[in-house]
């Protein structure tokens, strides 16, 4: 599944959202990757790292996930699984398409 090349204009149109996101989250986010997903055929998957440091004694680190269409348009959906066997065998099925570290300089 992993030969899928991604054209740039979709680069563009995810990490597009992930700038939008990145601005209306109290936490930081970074790492964005986008991936595809034999879970979710005819998806792009965007997935990133969040980072709530509002007690920095316990800082809170997780993965949040957003559903694409193949053309890069939001498809308005998040990933929920039903119990840990499902979660478990999504994060598995991930494979790594596109990879940014921060969302502020995919159009450099």
């Amino acid at each position: 599944m992993s030969e899928i090349l991604l054209q740039q204009s979709v680069i563009s149109k995810i990490m597009d959202r992930a700038m939008i996101l990145n601005k209306e989250t109290p936490t930081t986010c970074r790492d964005f990757q986008i991936m595809v997903s034999s879970m979710r055929p005819n998806s792009l998957i965007l997935r990133w790292t969040c980072i709530d440091l509002t007690d920095f004694e316990k800082p809170m680190q997780c993965y949040r996930y957003e559903c694409f269409d193949v053309d890069g348009i939001s498809q308005k959906c998040s990933i929920h699984y039903s119990n840990q066997e499902e979660a478990n065998d999504f994060l598995w099925s991930l494979e790594p398409l596109y990879h940014q570290k921060f969302a502020i300089d995919h159009t450099l």
